[in-house]
């Protein structure tokens, strides 16, 4: 077999190979294309121009819903309120779910160990909305079993759900509680998968616990931490359940997120256009934050073991 007709059969094998991955792909990539991609770019493109309630024809208004932003008594609330659970939730997540990572690495007991990860895990796993309920009935002014333990402590009881003071708070240690399994898990794995000849060798030279952790488990799991801090920036912009399960929104809309002022322009007043405007601002906000991790990510996190 000459020259030619290896490059010939190697050029079938591997357009034959190309199709093969494609059909692999297809499902997933016609699922984009439909839920997300053509979603965005109409919304995007076309109803954040348009007065749209699917009532009535589609109208287009131009830069009008735009405009409303500033005239929409409640834009700058929920802005504010967004990103005070962000500086709330976040350092929550990214802290706390990296402390219970370390301490139950550090636990000997192999039941005690599982029992600890099914602990911090297993809220991640209930519905948001039974947990809620739950949640509701604790923070009770007269019957919830926290203002019992503060009355206990002789501290005065707290109006948890229904006081515009206390309402942001009353939702992020629930936020907290319900999701911080999930950046635990993460930081878990990431945990286990540093080799131990890394440590091993920070014994030999002398390093304490302290050192370990500082010199050289933190380094190693930037790519973790990165991540973790990601996701969780972008999920805390997108924040919806627990505000709406828990406080509604309220008392008026003091614990009101972009997510759910969307929700409530959309679904309850019928101003499609309006809330899909709503929504470009939140995409291009989560868009701007994630562009500006990925841009300096080379300055801190190191993705080489060896």
């Amino acid at each position: 077999m000459n020259n030619r007709s290896q490059r010939t059969l190697f050029r079938k094998w591997q357009v034959q190979e190309n199709i093969t991955s494609y059909l692999f792909l297809a499902p997933s990539l016609l699922f984009f294309t439909v839920f997300t991609a053509i979603p965005i770019v109409t919304t995007i493109f076309i109803f954040s121009f348009s007065n749209c309630d699917f009532l009535t024809p589609i109208s287009f208004v131009g830069l009008d819903n735009y405009k409303t932003l500033f005239s929409d008594p409640d834009f700058k609330t929920v802005v504010i309120n967004t990103l005070k659970f962000i500086s709330f939730i976040a350092p929550m997540h990214i802290i706390l779910g990296l402390l219970l990572a370390v301490a139950v690495t550090s636990v000997k007991n192999k039941f005690m160990k599982g029992f600890f990860r099914t602990a911090f895990y297993f809220p991640l796993t209930v519905t948001t909305v039974s947990v809620a309920i739950a949640w509701g009935f604790m923070y009770d002014y007269n019957f919830g079993v926290i203002n019992y333990f503060l009355k206990i402590l002789h501290l005065p009881a707290i109006q948890w759900l229904i006081s515009t003071k206390w309402s942001l708070l009353a939702v992020a240690i629930f936020s907290a509680w319900k999701f911080i399994g999930n950046a635990f898990l993460y930081y878990l794995i990431g945990l286990q998968n540093i080799p131990d000849s890394y440590m091993e060798a920070a014994s030999i030279d002398g390093a304490n616990a302290f050192q370990k952790f500082f010199l050289v488990k933190l380094p190693l799991l930037t790519p973790t931490l990165f991540f973790v801090i990601t996701i969780t920036l972008i999920n805390c912009f997108q924040m919806f359940d627990e505000p709406f399960f828990l406080t509604k929104g309220g008392p008026g809309v003091s614990s009101t997120t972009m997510a759910m002022h969307i929700y409530r322009r959309g679904f309850g007043e019928y101003h499609f256009g309006y809330a899909s405007t709503l929504g470009v601002i939140l995409f291009v906000a989560v868009l701007i934050v994630t562009f500006v991790q990925f841009s300096f990510q080379n300055k801190w996190v190191s993705y080489d073991y060896e």
